[in-house]
């Protein structure tokens, strides 16, 4: 076993350090700089800003697991075992989104989409988180709920609630408008932080290893 006094340590560390600096000065590192920079600029205006988000938020009701006297009761039915999601819907765009422009009902309306292992017992729209300038009703067709409103301004959100007895059922709103292609899942700052920072270590740590690599090779041939 071959031991390291501290200068031939420090000597190492210094040489690896002017590696990374060396990488960085590269053209293969002003690359990768240039690729992150479009990376984070893309996640910033095509991902963090989409015209429309939605978030859930899922919360036990009532659950027969539970020693509890608890009963719920819904059209004359009792449920042993039942679940609310609340699905909001929010425009994070800089312009008004009227209802005109969404596509219509047998077309691609904005809906929240019911899979059938849900079994939604009931569903209301919830004026409590809804926006009070925002006029809706909610109208149900085939597996899904649509969302029909007048106008839905910058800043403004729809909330539904349902009721349902399947505990992982993973609601989504689908749908398009003009200018909406498609709808995303909103993520928390936290998931922001983490998707942004992992990307963009992954590509350093790849392409320093692989510049790193290559200069040993160099110098022991």
């Amino acid at each position: 076993m071959v031991f390291l006094n501290a200068s031939e340590k420090n000597k190492r560390f210094k040489n690896f350090l002017q590696s990374i600096w060396n990488f960085l000065l590269s053209q293969t590192g002003t690359f990768l700089i240039g690729v992150s920079a479009i990376a984070v600029g893309t996640y910033q205006f095509y991902i963090n800003k989409p015209i429309l988000k939605y978030q859930t938020a899922l919360t036990n009701i009532v659950s027969s697991v539970n020693d509890n006297d608890l009963k719920v009761t819904i059209k004359e039915k009792e449920y042993k075992d039942l679940y609310q999601t609340t699905v909001v819907l929010s425009n994070n765009g800089e312009q008004a989104l009227a209802g005109e422009d969404v596509s219509k009902i047998g077309h691609d309306p904005i809906r929240i989409v019911i899979p059938k292992k849900a079994k939604v017992v009931s569903y209301i729209l919830d004026k409590n988180q809804t926006s009070p300038e925002v006029s809706v009703k909610l109208v149900a067709i085939e597996g899904a709920i649509v969302l029909d409103f007048d106008f839905l301004n910058p800043g403004s959100q729809i909330a539904v609630t349902l009721l349902h007895e399947y505990p992982d059922t993973d609601f989504v709103i689908r749908g398009s408008a003009l200018n909406v292609t498609s709808i995303g899942r909103e993520w928390n700052k936290t998931e922001e932080r983490i998707f942004i920072i992992s990307l963009v270590s992954a590509f350093y740590i790849f392409f320093i290893a692989a510049y790193i690599l290559r200069r040993i090779k160099r110098r022991r041939s």
